[in-house]
C-alpha cells in the first residue's frame, strides 16, 4: 500500500503476518474504507467481506452478514460449544471452511449475539477450538457513529447475556486476543476548522466558539434548485418523507399513487416505505429492499430515477446503466420473538406489501452512514440516538458545502457512556512493534498446529475406516500427542514428524486406491465421500513431503498449502471422474478447474465464487454454445455468464475443435 500512514502500516502488518483479531477504528474520513479496498486488492489471504446492512455491504463490496452466514435476524442465544443447525450446501461449506480473513465493515452496528453466532459457526465448520475457528477478523468501524438497532423486546432477551448492545460485549471478544488500531489522519475533510468541529462533536464536548461556527451554516428557508446536487439528511423517516413529498409535487406530469397492503400487526415505525407511495416520471428514488430474483438487479439503498410507469409496474433507471429495472410490489413480514424456557419462539405477526421504492431527495442519517457528499442539507435538531449528529455532519466534505436546516444545540450531540468506557480501556491494548513480533510468533505456532491438525481426516474417515485400518492409532493419536508439545518443537522434530505422517498417509492412499473402484461404484454418495477424503489426504501428503525436507516457516506453509490444494484438486478431478465413469469430457473438466483457480487467484476471491465444481462438471457435460445457454446452467446465471462467458465459450469452442481435429479461427459468440 503506497499511501499508508504509520497506523495503516501497522494494521496491514498485523493482517498479513498474524491471525490476531484487529479492530480498526478512527474518525470519519480517516481512510477506513480506503484501507479496506486496498487490502482487498493486496491481501494474500482468502477473505470475505461482510456488513450488517445491505447498503454497507454494497459500499464495502461484500455481502450482508446474515446472507453470508445464513443466520436469522432475531436475537440469538449464546450456545456455548453446541453445534448450530447448519443447513449449508457444499459450496457454502467450502467457502467458509477455506476462509482465512473475515472483514466486517460498519461493526459499530453489529450486535454481540451476531458476533458470537459467527464464532460458533466458524469453530464448527473449521473443527477448531480457536475463536472464530482460527479465522482472522478485521473489524472496521467507529463506535462514535451509529449503534446497533435492537427493539425493546429483543433487548429484554439479550440483556441476560450481554452488558451492552455493542460487538465488544460479545462472549467471544471477552476471551479472544485482539488489538485496537486507530487511524487519526483525516482525509475526507481538508478544512482544519471543520476537522476540529467534528472531533469535538465526536467526543461530545463542543466548545461555544465551534458551536457558533457550525451554526453559521444555518440558512433559514434554504431551498436548492433542481440543478443543485443537494441531499437532505435528517433524523426521522417522517421528516425525510415530508421533504420528498415537496419535491415530487414540484415535478410536472401525472402523479401515480401505490397503496400498501397491510395485514395483521405491522408497526408504523417499521414501514419500509410509504403506505401511499406517490411517484412521478423524473422522481429520484431509492430501493428499500434487495432484489430476491436470480438477476440481483437492485439492492437496498440503490438510487435511480423513474423513467415510466405502466399499471402496477414502475420502471427505474440508475446512474449510467442503460437497462431499465421493472419494479413490482413485494412483501415484508413482521417477526416477533418470545422467550419460553430458554428457547426463542418466532411468529409472523403481520405483513406489509408495497412497491420497494421511496423518494430520495432526502434520506435518514442511518441510511447515509458510509457515504460522502459535496453538498448536503443537515437537520439534527431532533436527534434522539447516540452518534446521529456526528454521522450526519461527517458525511460532508467541507463546512462550506453544508447547510443546516435548523440550528444545532449541545443537547443534539448524544453519546453513549458504554462506548466512552470501552475506548478508554482499549488504550491498554494499543499495539506496537514488540506486540507485533509476539503475535507473529503466535501465528507461526497456530500454523504449525494447523499443519498437524488431522480433524479433516477424522471427519472424512467416518463410515470408511474399514478401507484404511490403523489410521486412528497410527495418525490421529500420534498427531494429538505431537501437538501437545508444539510449543517446544524444534525444526528437526518437525521434519521427522512430517516424514512419519508422509509415510502413513501414503500407505493409506495406496490402500484406498486398491479398494476405491469397487466401493464407490456402489453409489454416487459413497463416491463423493471417498473423493472428499482422497482430496484431503493428497493435499496433506503434498505438505508433509515438502516439510519433511524443508524448514517450517509461516510463509512457506501458506505458500505450500496453496500448491498442495491445487495438486489435490487436479488429482481429484481425474480420479473421481474415472471412478464414477459418469461425467463426459473429463479433460475439459480439468481445464475448467485450472482456469477457475487461475481466475480466482487474479481476482483475489475463492475458487468456488468463480465456478463451483458442480457447475464446471455441467459445463463440461453440456458444452453450451451461447451465453444464453451458459447462463441457464445452475450455479452460473446471467451475472457469472456476463463476467466469465467470453473465456468459457472460447474454451469450449477450442476444445470442440480439438475433438473434431479442426483448426479454424474463432468467430464471435455474441
Amino acid at each position: 500500500m503506497s499511501t499508508m500512514n504509520p497506523a495503516m502500516q501497522l494494521a496491514n502488518d498485523y493482517l498479513e503476518s498474524t491471525n490476531t483479531i484487529v479492530f480498526l477504528t478512527g474518525k470519519a474520513g480517516t481512510g477506513k474504507t480506503t484501507f479496506l479496498q486496498q487490502l482487498r486488492q493486496t491481501s494474500k489471504k482468502k477473505l470475505a467481506i461482510a456488513a450488517p446492512t445491505g447498503v454497507a455491504a454494497i459500499n464495502a463490496g461484500g455481502m450482508t452478514i446474515h446472507s453470508l452466514f445464513q443466520i436469522p435476524f432475531g436475537p440469538l442465544i449464546p450456545a456455548g460449544n453446541d453445534s448450530p443447525e447448519l443447513h449449508y450446501n457444499d459450496e457454502k461449506k467450502e467457502l467458509l471452511g477455506s476462509l482465512e480473513l473475515l472483514i466486517i465493515d460498519e461493526v459499530s452496528m453489529v450486535r454481540p449475539d451476531v458476533l458470537d453466532q459467527i464464532d460458533l459457526i466458524l469453530r464448527n465448520i473449521k473443527g477448531s477450538p480457536y475463536p472464530f475457528g482460527g479465522v482472522q477478523l478485521l473489524l472496521i468501524g467507529d463506535l462514535s457513529q451509529l449503534s446497533p438497532i435492537i427493539r425493546e423486546e429483543e433487548w429484554r432477551i439479550l440483556n441476560r447475556y450481554y452488558k451492552t448492545p455493542y460487538f465488544f460485549s460479545s462472549l467471544v471478544m471477552q476471551k479472544a486476543s485482539y488489538v485496537r488500531i486507530e487511524l487519526d489522519h483525516v482525509y475526507r475533510q481538508k478544512e482544519q476548522a471543520f476537522v476540529d468541529i467534528l472531533n469535538e462533536v465526536r467526543n461530545q464536548s463542543i466548545s461555544p466558539q465551534n458551536l457558533a461556527l457550525l451554526n453559521a451554516r444555518h440558512q433559514p428557508g434554504f431551498r436548492p434548485t433542481a440543478e443543485e446536487p443537494y441531499i437532505t439528511l435528517t433524523t426521522h423517516n417522517s421528516i425525510a418523507q415530508q421533504l420528498n413529498n415537496e419535491f415530487v409535487e414540484a415535478l410536472a406530469g401525472e402523479e401515480y399513487e401505490f397503496t400498501a397492503t397491510i395485514r395483521g400487526d405491522f408497526p408504523r415505525d417499521a414501514y419500509p416505505t410509504e403506505t401511499n407511495l406517490k411517484l412521478k416520471i423524473g422522481a429520484q428514488v431509492m430501493f428499500v429492499k434487495n432484489d430476491g430474483s436470480a438477476e440481483k438487479l437492485f439492492y437496498n439503498g440503490k438510487i435511480g430515477m423513474v423513467t415510466r410507469i405502466e399499471g402496477s409496474t414502475v420502471f427505474v433507471q440508475s446512474g449510467h446503466e442503460s437497462r431499465e429495472i421493472a419494479v413490482e410490489a413485494v412483501e415484508w413480514n413482521n417477526v416477533k420473538y418470545q422467550m419460553e424456557e430458554e428457547q426463542i419462539n418466532e411468529t409472523n405477526a403481520g405483513s406489509f406489501a408495497q412497491i420497494p421504492l421511496k423518494l430520495a431527495w432526502s434520506i435518514t442519517i442511518h441510511k447515509s452512514q458510509g457515504l460522502s457528499f459535496d453538498k448536503a442539507i443537515i437537520d439534527v435538531s431532533e436527534a434522539f440516538a447516540h452518534g446521529q449528529a456526528y454521522v450526519a455532519l461527517s458525511r460532508c466534505r467541507t463546512l462550506s458545502g453544508m447547510v443546516l436546516r435548523n440550528p444545532i444545540s449541545a443537547q443534539n450531540i448524544i453519546g453513549d457512556p458504554a462506548v466512552a468506557h470501552f475506548n478508554k480501556s482499549a488504550e491498554a491494548i494499543k499495539p506496537d512493534g514488540l506486540s507485533l513480533e509476539r503475535d507473529k510468533e503466535r501465528y507461526r505456532h497456530f500454523l504449525l498446529a494447523e499443519l498437524f491438525n488431522f480433524n479433516g481426516l477424522k471427519t472424512g474417515i467416518k463410515a470408511l475406516e474399514f478401507l484404511v485400518p490403523g489410521l486412528q492409532q497410527d495418525v490421529l493419536e500420534v498427531a494429538e500427542k505431537f501437538m501437545r508439545r508444539s510449543e517446544v518443537v524444534d525444526a528437526d522434530r518437525i521434519q521427522k514428524a512430517a516424514a512419519y505422517f508422509l509415510d502413513k498417509l501414503t500407505q493409506a492412499t495406496e490402500s484406498l486406491h486398491r479398494q476405491m473402484p469397487g466401493f464407490i461404484g456402489q453409489s454416487v454418495e459413497k463416491a463423493a465421500k471417498t473423493d472428499k477424503l482422497m482430496q484431503w489426504i493428497m493435499a496433506r501428503i503434498g505438505l508433509m513431503a515438502y516439510f519433511s525436507k524443508a524448514i517450517f516457516t509461516g510463509d512457506a506453509y501458506l505458500e505450500q498449502k496453496k500448491t498442495a490444494h491445487a495438486g489435490a484438486m487436479a488429482d481429484k478431478s481425474r480420479s473421481y471422474l474415472k471412478a464414477l465413469n459418469a461425467k463426459p469430457n473429463e479433460d475439459f473438466y480439468v481445464q475448467l478447474l485450472a482456469w477457475r483457480d487461475t481466475r480466482a487467484a487474479n481476482d483475489r476471491v475463492m475458487p468456488s465464487m468463480v465456478l463451483s465444481e458442480q457447475a464446471a462438471a455441467t459445463v463440461a457435460e453440456k458444452l453450451p454454445a451461447t451465453l444464453k445457454a451458459l447462463s441457464s446452467i445452475k450455479g452460473i446465471g446471467p451475472q457469472k455468464a456476463s463476467l466469465y462467458g467470453s473465456d468459457l465459450i472460447t474454451m469450449i469452442r477450442v476444445y470442440q475443435q480439438e475433438l473434431a481435429g479442426i483448426d479454424t479461427e474463432q468467430g464471435s459468440f455474441f
